[in-house]
């Protein structure tokens, strides 16, 4: 074979090699490495094991590392605190988890997955979205205009309650106040409920509520998070939006 054909197909390759490379790259969301890194830590009651995992901010960003300062992260709390209680019992806060969703140069999402034991095993999250340089958590409204705010919750409402009736209709069982309670909970949800959980992700933005059933009814409950893409947004983008500024 001609050594200057095997030479150009050989930099034919890795050149597209090289794009596909870079390309993949680009459309990689930029990681919370150095911002947030993770501590582990193993909870042990007799024979009983579990594990926090709990997110660690830089010293770089002193605001956030304040607002995500462990009292912060297990309500009131300090870590001591909640390693001597599983000690004692095997009980309070299991297990914990958390997912960095969105992170850029000045906004940081991100959602804690909480196991606990009590009367029973339970699961909560929490679904929080801070500037990072300021500590404080950043709201929807500084994203989207009000008249968004009133398509949202109206929005939510509708895909709820959609599930809920795909769920009675699926569901043969007789789940008639559990489906009453669901029905009563969303027609009465307001703004400041709904819009309190909230993240950012690469494909749009996240709004979920807390559980509405009691604990032995909650297997009829329907998925809670509705994922809503920026191109549906960006009509509805306030005065200077930082997420929805560049998006399509």
């Amino acid at each position: 074979m001609n050594r200057n054909y095997l030479n150009r197909t050989v930099i034919i390759l890795l050149s597209t090699l090289l794009g596909i490379y870079n390309g993949f790259s680009q459309t990689k969301p930029l990681p919370s490495k150095g911002i947030i890194s993770t501590k582990i830590i193993a909870l042990k009651y007799e024979s009983q094991i579990d594990t926090l995992k709990i997110p660690v901010v830089s010293d770089k960003y002193p605001a956030l590392k304040k607002a995500l300062s462990e009292k912060n992260i297990f309500d009131g709390d300090d870590l001591a605190a909640v390693i001597k209680n599983y000690k004692s019992c095997g009980c309070g806060t299991t297990g914990l988890s958390y997912e960095v969703t969105y992170v850029s140069k000045d906004i940081i999402s991100i959602i804690f997955y909480y196991q606990t034991m009590g009367a029973y095993p339970d699961d909560y999250q929490k679904y929080l979205t801070f500037n990072i340089n300021k500590g404080e958590i950043y709201p929807i409204s500084s994203e989207v205009n009000s008249k968004g705010l009133t398509w949202l919750l109206a929005g939510y409402k509708t895909e709820l309650r959609k599930r809920i009736l795909q769920l009675k209709e699926d569901n043969t069982a007789d789940n008639a106040d559990a489906y009453t309670e669901l029905n009563t909970t969303i027609d009465s949800l307001t703004s400041d409920e709904l819009f309190k959980n909230c993240v950012f992700k690469k494909e749009g933005i996240v709004l979920t509520i807390e559980k509405i059933l009691p604990h032995v009814m909650q297997d009829t409950e329907p998925e809670r998070d509705w994922l809503v893409p920026y191109s549906k947004l960006k009509i509805y983008k306030a005065p200077g939006a930082i997420v929805l500024n560049g998006r399509k």
